[in-house]
């Protein structure tokens, strides 16, 4: 069972204290059934390098999934993390082939040509008993890496839904529902 937010963080034994990072996803680019997320891949591509290009994540870490407007749903664990610079969207797609995300066409759509790009294989997925709001609404990342304790608690404290969110919580439980 991976530990919920501010529980003790053990260190990393690849490197110093473990990270833990939230993985932005649109709801209709999720993937899985109701008994659980099949995300296996977090993929950040940009046309600049992005949290997950500079810093990497790595093994055992924990990984948040927010949805595009700030419910969290899931949580995972980084089993393997690569990054660099690409010169055609295929070349990042073809890391996540035999994913459900390969797949999502529409998660495609619209990338940089090139630029730069991380893919981290997940493990240890599911989705939280209780999704919970936090973090900012919006944000251009597709990846953030809470590196330190006031970042961490300015996305993974819990908050009151915004004006409107509980429209994204309940299509999240038609999207669970369907499955």
């Amino acid at each position: 069972m991976l530990p919920g937010p501010g529980e003790a963080d053990e260190p990393s034994r690849y490197h110093g204290p473990a990270v833990d990072h939230v993985l932005i996803r649109k709801l209709e680019h999720l993937t899985g059934s109701a008994s659980g997320p099949a995300l296996a891949f977090g993929v950040e591509i940009r046309d600049r390098p992005g949290p997950l290009h500079k810093g990497g994540a790595f093994p055992e870490e924990r990984v948040w999934i927010q949805l595009h407007g700030g419910l969290f749903v899931a949580r995972a664990s980084v089993q393997l993390c690569w990054v660099g610079e690409y010169s055609q969207v295929a070349d990042i797609r073809s890391r996540t082939r035999g994913s459900p995300i390969h797949d999502v066409d529409d998660f495609w759509r619209g990338r940089p040509r090139y630029g730069y790009a991380g893919v981290a294989s997940l493990y240890q997925e599911a989705w939280l008993e209780e999704p919970f709001w936090a973090g900012p609404r919006t944000y251009t990342y597709e990846w953030v890496r809470l590196e330190d304790e006031k970042k961490r608690t300015s996305w993974l404290d819990r908050r009151e839904p915004p004006r409107g969110g509980e429209g994204l919580a309940r299509s999240f439980r038609a999207w669970l529902e369907a499955r």
